[in-house]
């Protein structure tokens, strides 16, 4: 949440902190106060309850715990038809908490009972309590939904009754970045199931190394509009920009390229039909009809340039992670032994390691690999995070901006640190790793890197995390 809303919450804070005259429409909730007042807010609401919570820790069994009594109430005001949307926070760096484990339930309830309930996104760090109702109504302050801070903690929050402010905080709200939920919601292209199976047109395509194919064939499923017919609206020149053809070939050239790949796609694969005449719009079938059993593609894919700068086996490996994660709303994560995944989508472990690789390089998965306490051979399967596909003109802008910070020279050298621990796109990694070194010095944290670098990738410990422990013991001696 921005800083100008939490400077006017906090203020008001302190109002009511050191006894300042306070509006009429503000009313301090200390300690317990905050249940009853919330309790009674939420069942007044009559249209909406949007709720942005750091933490809700519940038994939704125990009915005379203080949260499972809010939680309650929520359902009741859903099943009165008002609005109810929560977002709450989730893990961190790759990491599992007991408050990632306790929002995991909290969110499972009251997807269960037909709410909106979404995680805030890995990359992301909501640490908010509010509550808007009925866009003027707010409660927001310093207490999770957890029944110490309900019963026990000294706690202070505040209600006001404020349109204005209720609006301000829905922007807020507006704006944190959501996990998984996002593929449902956000412009998409539906890709068949099918297609990924071991013997569908993705694996088939790999063997060919027909990546022109492949593009092609994602870019017509982009453009198909859902007619009953199959039919593809599309021409050469469309086509021929996104494959990226205009600038290396003439019309001729371009036309007798997509052609070329066109008819591949309609003999070996065969997933089209085409009628294609010279000097003549060219005509395109899909044979299959993406339906029910399909996955979501992000427009973003091609508008941030993903389907230009990844290999192919990043974009097959994309895929594999959106059809596993599906139509979730829940934590963005999957957990398959690779053995298996490669068997399930007809991929050589070696293309799979690439291009699992290349996408955990971007930034775009996270990998949380288990412990290695037996053994590689007995490890659990690595749980694989999906961080979602971002701007890269604007990762570009906001490094520029650290370089302006800190000086070109230490943002390139501690994002050449920030590479070992698969962290060279992470702008928050890399801005930390700057200030280490200025706090201990570039002998120090070269060291560290140098100590977690010998690891294998599939170590646990080839993670940020564990260069900052190492940094922790060095100070200590």
């Amino acid at each position: 949440m921005r800083l100008r809303t939490l400077s006017t919450i906090m203020g008001l804070m302190l109002m009511a902190r050191w006894g300042f005259c306070l509006p009429a429409d503000v009313t301090p909730l200390a300690n317990k106060e905050y249940f009853f007042a919330t309790q009674k807010a939420i069942s007044q609401a009559k249209k909406s309850i949007d709720i942005v919570m750091y933490l809700i820790s519940f038994n939704k069994d125990d009915k005379k715990l203080k949260v499972t009594q809010l939680m309650d109430e929520l359902v009741r005001a859903k099943h009165r038809g008002v609005e109810v949307k929560v977002i709450l926070d989730y893990q961190k760096d790759g990491y599992k908490t007991n408050a990632s484990e306790d929002n995991l339930k909290a969110f499972n309830f009251l997807k269960d009972n037909g709410i909106k309930v979404y995680f805030d996104s890995v990359g992301a760090y909501t640490h908010t309590k509010a509550i808007v109702i009925d866009k003027r109504i707010i409660i927001a302050g310093s207490h999770n939904w957890t029944e110490v801070a309900l019963t026990r903690s000294n706690e202070i929050s505040f209600l006001m009754d404020s349109p204005k402010l209720a609006e301000q905080l829905l922007g807020e709200f507006s704006r944190i970045k959501l996990a998984v939920g996002w593929l449902n919601e956000s412009p998409g292209v539906n890709i068949p199931y099918w297609a990924l199976g071991k013997k569908g047109v993705v694996p088939e395509m790999l063997r060919r190394c027909n990546e022109r194919g492949f593009d092609l064939w994602l870019l017509l499923l982009r453009d198909f509009d859902g007619n009953a017919k199959g039919i593809v609206d599309t021409n050469y020149e469309v086509l021929a920009e996104n494959l990226g053809l205009l600038k290396s070939l003439d019309r001729r050239g371009y036309r007798k390229e997509i052609n070329r790949q066109l008819r591949n796609l309609s003999r070996l694969y065969p997933i089209i039909e085409i009628d294609t005449h010279i000097n003549q719009p060219i005509k395109i079938k899909l044979i299959k009809i993406p339906g029910k059993e399909s996955f979501k593609l992000p427009k973003v894919y091609w508008e941030y340039g993903w389907a230009n700068r990844l290999s192919m086996a990043a974009k097959a490996c994309l895929l594999i992670n959106l059809a596993e994660l599906g139509g979730k709303q829940g934590p963005p994560e999957w957990m398959v032994a690779r053995p298996q995944i490669s068997e399930k989508y007809g991929i050589e472990a070696r293309i799979l390691y690439k291009g699992m690789k290349e996408l955990r390089d971007y930034h775009i998965i996270e990998v949380r690999y288990s412990q290695l306490d037996e053994g590689y051979e007995n490890r659990m399967p690595s749980t694989t995070i999906f961080l979602g596909l971002y701007d890269m003109c604007e990762f570009e802008q906001s490094l520029a901006r650290l370089e302006e910070i800190y000086g070109k020279e230490l943002i390139a050298k501690s994002r050449e640190y920030a590479f070992v621990v698969f962290k060279g796109y992470d702008l928050a990694v890399i801005e930390q790793i700057a200030k280490l070194i200025n706090i201990h010095g570039e002998v120090k944290v070269d060291k560290a890197f140098r100590l977690v670098e010998q690891k294998k990738p599939g170590n646990p410990k080839r993670v940020f995390g564990y260069v900052i422990g190492i940094l922790g013991k060095m100070e200590g001696k």
